[in-house]
C-alpha cells in the first residue's frame, strides 16, 4: 500500500555526496523528509525521497554543503507530464478502454467440457440453432433455458451446465451417468419437498444401503428402469396402523446393481491410409470474428494434404476474449496407399476398442465382473462381440409433487 501511494504523490532516486552526507540524512530525518532504501557506496550515498520532500531539500544542502543529483524519476506526476506530450497516446488510451468495454459485453470464445460423445460441432450447431455463437451479447443469453435444451436435445446428455467467464462462454456435460451428483440432483430437485430414487437401466439388486426414504426393492430384486427404489414418501402410523400422513424427504441411498451390456464393433480389413511426406506450406492468416484473411503467396502445389489450423486468440487480463485472432494454417502433403489388415492386426485394433470401453465404464464407477469376447473374420471385415456383465450404483431422484400417494400407489410400493 505504500509503494501505491508514494507512487501516486511521485517519488526520485537520489545521488548523495560530499563534505558530510550522514548529516544530510539526520537534518532530513529531523525535517520529516523521509528518505527509504539507502544504499552506501564508497563515494557516495543512494535513496529514494518523495517529491515534496525533494523541493524542501535546499535549505538542509547548503547547510551540510552535500551536492544532491536526480538519477530516476518515478511516479504518477512524472508519466502525466510524459503523456501531454503524445496527444495521440493520450486520445488512444481513453478509446482503447472504451473498445474493450464495449467487447466485454459479447461472447469472443466458446469451450466445451466433459463432452465425448457429443462432439464440439455438433455442440457448436445445436448453440447456433438456439442464438449463441460469436459475437451474441451475454446479457441476451438464457443460461438456464439453455441447459434444458441441451438435456432434450441430446439423449445421451444426463447434466448440463452453462457459465460465462469473462467473454468466453463455457459449457460443461455430463454423459451417460449411472447416478447424479449431490450437487446436479440439487439443482434438479430445487424447490420440491421429497423425491424418488428411480432405477436408471433394467438389472437386479446386488445391494441397497438406504440413508433416508423407504426401500421398496432388496438385494436379488428384479427391476426395470424408471422402477422405484427408495421412496421419498415416509408414511406416519396412526394408533390403530393405518397411514395418518406422509413426511417428505429426498431420498438416498447408495444402490448396486447388475446388469448386462453388449458391445459390438466392425472393422474392414481393406483400407487406406495417408502416407506423409514430410512436406509443408505455412500460410499466415488473420481474423476478425468469422472472417478470416489467409496471406498466401501463389496456390498450393500439393495435389493432396491435409490443413492444420495454428490459431492464437488475443485476450487482456486473462479473461476478456476479443474477437481477433491470428496463426498459420500448416498444409501437409500425403499420398493415399491402399493396405489390408492381417488378421492378427484386425483383432488387437478390436481389443484396443473395447479396452477404451471398459476405461470409460472404470472412470464411472463400474465394475467388470465377466466378459465373454468372440472375434469372427468374414469375407472382407472383422467383427466383435462382447457381452460384459456389469456392476455399478444406480439411482435417478425423482421429484415428489407434495401429493399423499393414492391407495393404489402404496400397494405398489408395499407401504
Amino acid at each position: 500500500m505504500k509503494e501505491f501511494f508514494r507512487y501516486l504523490q511521485g517519488y526520485l532516486k537520489i545521488r548523495v555526496w560530499g563534505y558530510s552526507p550522514e548529516r544530510f540524512m539526520n537534518l532530513c530525518s529531523n525535517r520529516g523528509i523521509l528518505l527509504w532504501d539507502i544504499t552506501r557506496r564508497e563515494a557516495d550515498y543512494l535513496m529514494y525521497i518523495s517529491l515534496s520532500g525533494f523541493f524542501r531539500l535546499r535549505p538542509v544542502v547548503r547547510k551540510t554543503g552535500t551536492r544532491v543529483a536526480v538519477l530516476e524519476r518515478r511516479g504518477l506526476p512524472f508519466l502525466l507530464r510524459r503523456m501531454r506530450r503524445r496527444k495521440v497516446f493520450v486520445m488512444g488510451l481513453p478509446a482503447c478502454l472504451a473498445f474493450l468495454i464495449i467487447m466485454s459485453r459479447f461472447i469472443w470464445a466458446i469451450d466445451f467440457e466433459g463432452n465425448r460423445a457429443v462432439t464440439d460441432d455438433m455442440l457448436l450447431d445445436f448453440l447456433a440453432e438456439n442464438g449463441v455463437e460469436y459475437g451474441t451479447a451475454r446479457n441476451g443469453i438464457d443460461m438456464k433455458r439453455l441447459e434444458e435444451k441441451l438435456r432434450e436435445a441430446f439423449d445421451g446428455i444426463t447434466w448440463a451446465s452453462v457459465t460465462i467467464d469473462g467473454t468466453k462462454l463455457v459449457v460443461n456435460i455430463r454423459e451417460n451417468e449411472l447416478i447424479l451428483s449431490e450437487e446436479e440432483a440439487g439443482e434438479a430437485l430445487d424447490g420440491s419437498p421429497g423425491s424418488d430414487l428411480l432405477a436408471a437401466r433394467d438389472g437386479t439388486v446386488v445391494s441397497i444401503l438406504t440413508r433416508r426414504g423407504v426401500p421398496q426393492v432388496t438385494a436379488g430384486t428384479e427391476v426395470k428402469k424408471g422402477d422405484v427404489l427408495v421412496s421419498g414418501a415416509v408414511p406416519v402410523l396412526a394408533d390403530d396402523g393405518t397411514v395418518k400422513e406422509y413426511q417428505y424427504c429426498h431420498a438416498d441411498a447408495d444402490v448396486v446393481i447388475s446388469y448386462e451390456e453388449v458391445y459390438e464393433e466392425t472393422l474392414a480389413l481393406n483400407y487406406e491410409y495417408k502416407n506423409y511426406t514430410g512436406r509443408e506450406e505455412k500460410d499466415f492468416f488473420l481474423s476478425f470474428g468469422t472472417k478470416q484473411f489467409v496471406f498466401r503467396l501463389g496456390g498450393c502445389s500439393f495435389l493432396n494434404y491435409d490443413t492444420v489450423t495454428d490459431a492464437r486468440q488475443l485476450k487482456v487480463l486473462g479473461q476478456i476474449y476479443l474477437p481477433f485472432s491470428y496463426g498459420f494454417e500448416v498444409k501437409r502433403e500425403y499420398f493415399e496407399v491402399e493396405a489390408v489388415y492381417q488378421k492378427e492386426q484386425a483383432e488387437k485394433i478390436l481389443r484396443e476398442r473395447l479396452e477404451k470401453k471398459i476405461e470409460g465404464l472404470y472412470d464411472l464407477g463400474v465394475q467388470i465382473m465377466q466378459k465373454n469376447v468372440t472375434i469372427d473374420t468374414v469375407g472382407d471385415s472383422a467383427s466383435l462381440r462382447a457381452v460384459l456383465k456389469l456392476e455399478g450404483k444406480t439411482g435417478w431422484p425423482r421429484p415428489l409433487s407434495g401429493q399423499q400417494p393414492s391407495e393404489t400407489e402404496t400397494d405398489e410400493s408395499g407401504t
